[in-house]
């Protein structure tokens, strides 16, 4: 038995990291922190690749801590469960988010937008205070620990590399039209067409709504009504854009690319309009006007409470709402590749690192 203890305490994870800002994804081993009694072990399927993956790795937007295990959409099955776990199995399969845990104590927590914690603990880079791993590592990887409770059973209805994405493009885009109330009938505009954009085309033409999008590109007209648009508008066409001036009760924005005139955009929502930013640009500046003689609101959106994850889960499985995606096994070559093609912006529209 301490033979068996030992050689446990001892073993390693697999996994593929960047050691360096900038620097290529290698593999990479570690001795994980024992499993604790309100935790789970996976044995990792799958894993999407997002742009803020990038952008760790980089270290663009500084406090990166290497060696760095980037992933924060995880599918994987349940191979170990702590001693306090109750609402998973081994054998059930699971995914894991961009966050792994909150404090449970602030008054974000207790009103049940754990998402907003400021103690909040990610799937990757947040310090653990354990000398053998000192970090959180993320999906690129074979297996995993977490936390049950953020580890969500994944509907039968959803292949296991298409999961994974809807943890964080999904929730990213599923939140705002929860948290503001879009409802069925309303005029939504979705700006920008990419790894956000067309889930968020599906969420709101399922939910009902008359759903454009708006983009500088022409060419994505036919890939927008695949995925639901009823209507497409070109931003840098001022007789399109005009035309639909003070009629859209809603725009969410998923542009991250600087130089954007947000006034053409104001100048499309009707009075108490909300435009809501889930996209990071590096820098927005406006001028307020059409914001108070409109009485508009401007506003953002972060990730997704618990309980948003799961309903956003099960509305997915039953309207068939799907990121489109490309597969790549998963190998430190083919994350190095994942993440060249994310840079590149030539993946359409999300990356899926699968084991084997």
């Amino acid at each position: 038995r301490t033979s068996k203890i030992t050689m446990e305490a001892n073993k390693k994870f697999q996994a593929f990291a960047a050691y360096e800002a900038k620097g290529e994804i290698k593999d990479f081993s570690y001795v994980p922190i024992s499993l604790k009694p309100d935790e789970v072990e996976l044995r990792v399927e799958s894993c999407g690749v997002c742009h803020s993956d990038l952008h760790q790795v980089h270290n663009d937007w500084g406090g990166a801590n290497y060696p760095l295990v980037p992933g924060h959409e995880i599918v994987g099955t349940v191979e170990k469960i702590g001693a306090e776990v109750k609402e998973l199995k081994v054998g059930m399969r699971v995914g894991v988010g961009p966050q792994t845990g909150s404090c449970e104590s602030c008054h974000d927590c207790g009103r049940g937008e754990e998402q907003l914690c400021s103690a909040k603990i990610k799937s990757y880079n947040t310090a653990t205070g354990d000398s053998q791993q000192p970090y959180t590592y993320g999906g690129f990887s074979k297996r995993l620990r977490v936390r049950a409770k953020w580890a969500f059973p994944i509907p039968e209805e959803i292949p296991s590399e298409y999961a994974g994405p809807l943890l964080c493009a999904g929730i990213t885009t599923w939140t705002p039209f929860v948290h503001n109330k879009v409802r069925s009938g309303q005029k939504v505009g979705i700006c920008g067409f990419g790894g956000l954009g067309h889930m968020a085309v599906q969420f709101a033409a399922k939910m009902g709504c008359k759903t454009y999008v708006i983009t500088r590109s022409p060419n994505k007209k036919k890939e927008a009504e695949k995925f639901g648009a009823t209507g497409f508008i070109v931003s840098a066409d001022e007789k399109q854009m005009h035309s639909h001036a003070r009629s859209f009760d809603f725009l969410l924005s998923t542009i991250s690319g600087d130089g954007v005139v947000y006034e053409d955009f104001f100048k499309l929502l009707r009075p108490d309009g909300i435009f809501c930013c889930v996209g990071l640009p590096p820098k927005i500046s406006f001028k307020p006007n059409l914001l108070v003689v409109n009485r508009l609101t401007f506003c953002g959106s972060y990730l997704a409470s618990h309980s948003e994850i799961k309903n956003m889960l099960q509305f997915c499985a039953k309207h068939k709402v799907l990121p489109q995606i490309e597969t790549l096994k998963m190998t430190a070559e083919n994350a190095n590749k994942a993440l060249e093609r994310v840079a590149k912006n030539s993946v359409r529209y999300r990356m899926v690192l699968v084991n084997n």
